[in-house]
C-alpha cells in the first residue's frame, strides 16, 4: 500500500506499508497503523491511500487518474470484539423478536438494557428491531429508514408499542397498536364506552372507535351490541 500525504495537489510524503489497519475515533477521524508508522486523528482529506500497482514518487502530481484509484479508509477498519458486541446483540434481538420468540412481556422485563437504543431519524431499521421512543419500547413491523415525521407513535404501520394488557384490565384504545378481531377496548378512557374490534388493523390518530364503524362496534351499558337486532323464538302452535 502507498499512504500519500498530499500538499497543493502533489505528493509531499509517501509511506509504503504491507498492510494498513484503521480504527475510527470519531465520525470523521481515524487512527492508522502500518509496518513502520502510526497516525492518530487522521481525516480522509489528509491522506490518499493507493494500491501497490500505482507507482508514486514524492513531488509527483496527483492527477485525476491517480485519485480515481485511491482506496477508502473504511475498507481498512478493524473492529474489536468489544465494539462488535452491541451490533451482534442487536442482530440476535432482531431475529428473536421477528420470529416471535420474544414476547412483549419478555421485552419489558429487559427494558433497562434497551433504553440506550433510542429512536432517531436516519436509522435503517429492519423487522424485529426494538427502540425506545418517549417512555415506551417500540418494535419495528416494517423495514424502513426512519425520518423526523415518521415517529413510532404516528406510524402504526411501521411500529408496534410494546405493552402488556392483563386479562382483567380495561384496555383503553390508543394509537400505534395492533388490534385483532374480537379485541375489546374502552374509549376515550377506562370509564368510556366499550368497543369490539371488527377488523384487524394498526390503530392511528383519526381512527378512533367512534369515527370508524367499519373497524369498531360499540356496546351498550349491558354489554350488548346495540346494532344487533333482538332474536325471538317462535312459540309452538297450539
Amino acid at each position: 500500500m502507498n499512504i500519500v500525504i498530499p500538499f497543493e495537489g502533489r505528493v509531499r510524503t509517501c509511506i509504503r506499508s504491507s498492510y494498513i489497519l484503521a480504527k475510527r475515533l470519531e465520525i470523521n477521524k481515524y487512527t492508522l497503523t502500518g509496518d513502520t508508522f502510526q497516525m492518530t486523528g487522521v481525516t480522509p482529506e489528509q491522506i490518499v491511500i493507493l494500491p501497490d500497482s500505482v507507482k508514486i514518487t514524492e513531488g509527483q502530481e496527483l492527477t485525476d487518474d491517480i485519485l480515481r484509484r485511491q482506496m477508502s479508509i473504511e475498507q481498512f477498519i478493524s473492529v474489536t470484539a468489544e465494539e462488535a458486541l452491541p451490533n451482534v446483540l442487536g442482530l440476535l434481538l432482531r431475529i428473536a423478536v421477528a420470529d416471535g420468540r420474544l414476547t412483549d412481556e419478555e421485552l419489558l422485563s429487559v427494558k433497562p438494557a434497551l433504553e440506550d437504543r433510542l429512536w432517531q431519524p436516519g436509522i435503517a431499521v429492519q423487522v424485529g428491531d426494538v427502540y425506545t421512543f418517549g417512555a415506551f419500547l417500540w418494535r419495528c413491523i416494517q423495514a424502513h429508514t426512519t425520518q423526523g415525521d415518521w415517529a413510532p407513535d404516528l406510524t402504526p404501520s411501521l411500529w408496534h408499542k410494546v405493552e402488556i394488557i392483563s386479562e382483567d384490565a380495561v384496555r383503553v384504545w390508543d394509537a400505534g397498536l395492533a388490534y385483532l378481531v374480537g379485541d375489546v377496548v374502552a374509549y376515550p378512557d377506562a370509564d368510556g364506552i366499550l368497543y369490539t374490534c371488527l377488523q384487524a388493523h394498526n390503530s392511528q390518530t383519526g381512527w378512533e372507535p367512534p369515527t370508524t364503524p367499519s373497524l369498531w362496534q360499540a356496546e351498550d351499558a349491558s354489554g350488548d351490541n346495540p346494532s344487533e337486532e333482538p332474536q325471538y323464538e317462535e312459540e309452538p302452535e297450539a
